[in-house]
């Protein structure tokens, strides 16, 4: 796959500067349900990634039962892996609700939820890093999302929840070749409401703080864990310059301005029901 880099690329510096006393520690979650290739993909890119004093753990949450995934992974060495067995079929948010839990008690900076259906540019992790480094005020952010069969297409860059209309705004879903630079606007990030699943970066205190969300949702814990922080007092924001590709065919016909809506939606029958 051919890497795209956009804008912001001297944050790698600034991390090397603010970082020069301590090595950041980031645990990694991620998922296997079925799909060892799909896995593989995304642990390769991840032994690619340009990081800058950095350890990384990642933990696997096994949703299926595949004895040839070892042999698979035996030839991942570039960093402590460890499978989480939940003991049943957990889906997405599942998965990374049990991998929070088990991390959440561990000593770490950061936490990436990342999903296995990612392809990542070697400076995805980097540019999350370094936004959470420099701006106190960030609790949660995430990585611009392109298409895999349109790789300079943004597919998802974050939402924002319509608080009058059980309806979200997608925030430029379907735009070509716009580069970071525009979308920073000379902002060091771009604030958001809510960050799809599909890669995000916590802050372990907030983790501790707002305490490990509730496995309640289907497939909005996204918004759920958005709100939470938002609540706690953090900002919730987008990293441009942080660029993965969906590798899931699944979502190549679905409409995103229909999956926010119901993003939006849940959010109006959990949190203001009375209102509808």
């Amino acid at each position: 796959m051919k890497f795209y880099f956009s804008g912001f690329l001297t944050q790698p510096e600034v991390q090397t500067h603010v970082s020069h006393r301590h090595i950041t520690k980031v645990a990694i979650i991620t998922e296997f349900n079925e799909n060892l290739n799909s896995l593989c993909s995304v642990l390769e890119d991840i032994s690619k990634l340009k990081l800058y004093q950095t350890k990384i753990d990642i933990y696997i949450v096994d949703n299926a039962s595949d004895n040839r995934r070892q042999a698979y992974l035996d030839k991942f060495k570039f960093a402590h892996i460890k499978f989480l067995y939940p003991g049943k079929k957990l889906g997405d948010s599942g998965s990374f609700y049990y991998g929070l839990q088990y991390v959440s008690k561990l000593k770490y900076d950061y936490i990436w939820l990342l999903e296995d259906d990612v392809r990542l540019d070697p400076l995805a992790l980097s540019t999350l890093i370094t936004t959470l480094q420099d701006h106190d005020e960030v609790g949660l952010v995430g990585s611009q999302i392109y298409h895999r069969k349109e790789p300079n297409t943004i597919q998802e860059f974050g939402s924002l929840i319509n608080g009058e209309h059980p309806q979200s705004k997608t925030i430029f879903s379907r735009h070509y070749h716009i580069l970071s630079e525009e979308l920073l606007n000379n902002q060091p990030y771009v604030r958001v409401e809510t960050c799809a699943a599909k890669s995000l970066l916590l802050r372990h205190q907030v983790l501790q703080y707002i305490g490990v969300f509730k496995n309640a949702c289907l497939s909005f814990d996204n918004v759920d864990l958005s709100l939470q922080v938002r609540k706690a007092g953090w900002l919730i924001a987008v990293n441009p310059s942080s660029i993965i590709w969906d590798n899931s065919p699944d979502w190549e016909f679905c409409p995103w301005i229909d999956y926010f809506n119901e993003c939006n939606l849940y959010y109006w029958q959990k949190y203001r029901p009375d209102n509808l």
